[in-house]
């Protein structure tokens, strides 16, 4: 057992999914032995943390730390941290970057590669379908590596379409590596695991939950140069994902869909707002083709191709194993809030925890900076809970994602 991982696990698990304080802590105080090791008046010199989380790091029980260790060794998952050689310096340079992500199959040279994540609506159209399993094939044929979330629609899709021409994909999950979520989608995560990569900043154990989702999101735009909007109706999480890229320094394109489709409102709004135009994976890749030369075959792909969403054959399921650790008491999933909000100043429509946190964003706000004003003001949250909150405040369009890992208000009430 690598003794050195339990503490890298330790500090994520105290620090949480989504947070700035493991990288903080990183800096102030060392590696994740160091910050172990450190006691309460240490971690009060260090200053810059909350008293919960401090609270939090004063519990040296690495019990579950060894359980988890114990079942991704019995179950060949591996672990990367951030210390790592392979770690993304991609992924490294976003806000709040991951302490170590757990994962299954085969690690690609990521920095060394274009990577673009297909994003979508999960109650797409067959036009949608079609469209990101074309784009997915021929992303791939391209030498592109296709990243998504592994969601029902139009994340599937590109993932199958990218498989069905022997191309490496890569799905981030909003839950435990053990677990396939959707449960319909685990023939194509066996799959993926075979030729492409499943990976995760949650621990074995953890529940899908509606909170972790748009957390998640991060990952898929940091570890992407580009993320491609396939189809999104105007209040689609996938737009979530498209802001985090935007925020992140990274290229947005879009399909433009039909005037007046309600699936295509959102794709053909992002258009409106700056977003480059996709027709084919060719107006994708033709923006890295002289930067990976040795990667980049544009001419491997063929615009009259017909791609059909065949069934992608898939690897035989591994022997039956013991169940990993279970150590959180998450949600059951829940989708964002879809319905606008309404024109007049009356915020009845959010919840109390909804309306507590909106009143606390001003101008311009680091999500820790909003986390320790909702700590001070008596709410009770993890970080993960908040960033869901803040996700269905800005669906509903009342704040918006900036540059820095920030957040401001759009309108004021």
């Amino acid at each position: 057992m690598d003794r050195s991982l339990l503490y890298w696990i330790w500090l994520s698990l105290r620090c949480g999914a989504g947070s700035e304080s493991g990288t903080y802590l990183l800096a102030q105080v060392g590696s994740p032995e160091e910050i172990y090791a450190s006691d309460e008046a240490r971690l009060e010199e260090v200053g810059g943390i909350s008293k919960e989380l401090r609270h939090a790091l004063l519990d040296k029980d690495l019990e579950l730390c060894k359980r988890i260790l114990d079942f991704c060794e019995r179950t060949n998952v591996s672990i990367m941290t951030a210390n790592s050689d392979i770690y993304p310096k991609r992924l490294a340079s976003i806000h709040a970057k991951p302490l170590l992500l757990y994962y299954k199959g085969k690690i690609p040279k990521i920095d060394d590669n274009v990577l673009v994540a297909v994003v979508g609506t999960r109650s797409c159209t067959e036009y949608g379908e079609k469209t990101a399993y074309k784009f997915g094939a021929e992303l791939a044929r391209g030498g592109a590596i296709v990243v998504s979330g592994m969601a029902l629609g139009i994340d599937g899709m590109a993932a199958r379409g990218a498989l069905s021409v022997g191309g490496h994909t890569i799905a981030v999950l909003g839950c435990g590596i053990e677990t396939a979520y959707p449960p319909q989608n685990r023939e194509l995560m066996e799959q993926i695991i075979v030729n492409g990569t499943v990976m995760t900043e949650y621990a074995p154990g953890t529940e899908p939950s509606g909170w972790n989702f748009p957390v998640r999101n991060r990952i898929i735009s940091g570890l992407s140069q580009a993320t491609l909007v396939v189809e999104a109706d105007k209040r689609s999480g996938a737009l979530i994902t498209a802001g985090r890229a935007q925020s992140q320094g990274r290229d947005v394109f879009a399909v433009p869909g039909k005037i007046g489709d309600r699936e295509s409102e959102g794709t053909n709004e992002l258009i409106r707002n700056g977003a480059k135009i996709a027709l084919s994976a060719k107006d994708i890749l033709r923006e890295y083709e002289l930067l990976y030369p040795h990667r980049i075959f544009t001419e491997n792909i063929d615009d009259r191709r017909y791609v059909t969403s065949q069934k992608v054959k898939v690897a035989a399921t591994d022997a039956k194993i013991d169940p990993p650790p279970r150590y959180t008491k998450n949600r059951p999933y829940q989708e964002p809030k879809r319905q606008s909000a309404p024109k007049n100043e009356d915020l009845s429509y959010l919840t109390e925890e909804e309306r507590k946190l909106f009143a606390l964003i001003g101008d311009r706000m680091t999500t820790d900076e909003i986390y320790k004003a909702a700590i001070a003001s008596g709410m009770s949250l993890e970080t993960g809970a908040m960033l869901g909150l803040l996700t269905t405040l800005e669906i509903y369009g009342l704040i918006e994602a900036v540059p820095g890992g920030s957040y401001k208000r759009v309108k004021n009430f």
